[in-house]
């Protein structure tokens, strides 16, 4: 579904509530207002959303935009939806049951009860290029939630070492530099979901086309996670391990 039609569904969806759509550009400035000094003194990736996104974000649309940065550029998403961020954060997360894009499978190598996680991740790609793999550290970003009294969550990851995925693939390339994050803030009866991500695979493959996908798969994957959530109700329940939050506390069960 095209990411303008996808956000407005969702919108209508959530007209009963008292926001019966997405904020204005006034109020998202100013609720970034309140988490972006944390952001640049507390990120590991201090990124930035300007007024030019939060005016396509105000019009129900994601926005997409490239961070120049030396070597590979930085694919930065963002998006307002009509969700709560307990929903949107255990979507993200909800690794085991899901995967962000089809061509990617990930396998979890550990986890602790702070939420910080392990996982090997394996990246097809076609012919005739080679599979990519990598294993990568997730952690959140405690202090980022304190500063802000809860408000802003952020779940961040890098490269880990790749001996720690015993069952690796022989015949795929591992990547040699990744890096991203995700940041949720809620907005009116909403969520602002921000994504970024920075990636060299390898290879004969040019930084400059990874970057082109990465661009070209912001739609789907921050989509993906918008329908996973409209699941987690029904999927996240006593059955199913407890998640920690952004702030590191238990998520309760919906």
């Amino acid at each position: 579904m095209h990411s303008v039609l996808a956000i407005m569904v969702l919108t209508l969806q959530a007209s009963a509530a008292p926001q019966a759509g997405p904020p204005s550009t006034e109020e998202l400035v100013e609720a970034w207002a309140r988490v972006g000094p944390s952001i640049a003194s507390m990120s590991p990736v201090p990124v930035t959303l300007n007024r030019q996104d939060f005016e396509t974000i105000s019009n129900a649309r994601i926005a997409k935009r490239r961070i120049r940065e030396a070597g590979p550029d930085r694919a930065l998403g963002a998006m307002w939806v009509p969700i709560e961020r307990n929903k949107i954060w255990v979507a993200i997360l909800d690794d085991i049951h899901d995967h962000l894009l089809s061509s990617l499978t990930e396998t979890r190598l550990g986890v602790s009860d702070q939420g910080h996680k392990l996982l090997y991740q394996h990246l097809d790609l076609p012919w005739p290029a080679q599979n990519r793999q990598m294993v990568i550290e997730i952690q959140n970003n405690l202090p980022i939630s304190t500063s802000t009294d809860g408000m802003l969550w952020e779940r961040s990851w890098t490269l880990a070492e790749p001996s720690l995925m015993k069952q690796a693939d022989a015949s795929a390339v591992w990547v040699p530099m990744t890096n991203g994050a995700w940041l949720l803030f809620p907005v009116q009866d909403g969520t602002v979901v921000v994504y970024h991500a920075r990636s060299t695979i390898g290879g004969r493959i040019p930084d400059e086309l990874v970057t082109r996908w990465a661009m070209a798969t912001l739609d789907e994957m921050m989509l993906h996670i918008v329908d996973r959530a409209g699941q987690i109700r029904d999927h996240y329940t006593a059955a199913h391990e407890i998640i920690i939050g952004g702030d590191e506390k238990p998520i309760p069960y919906f």
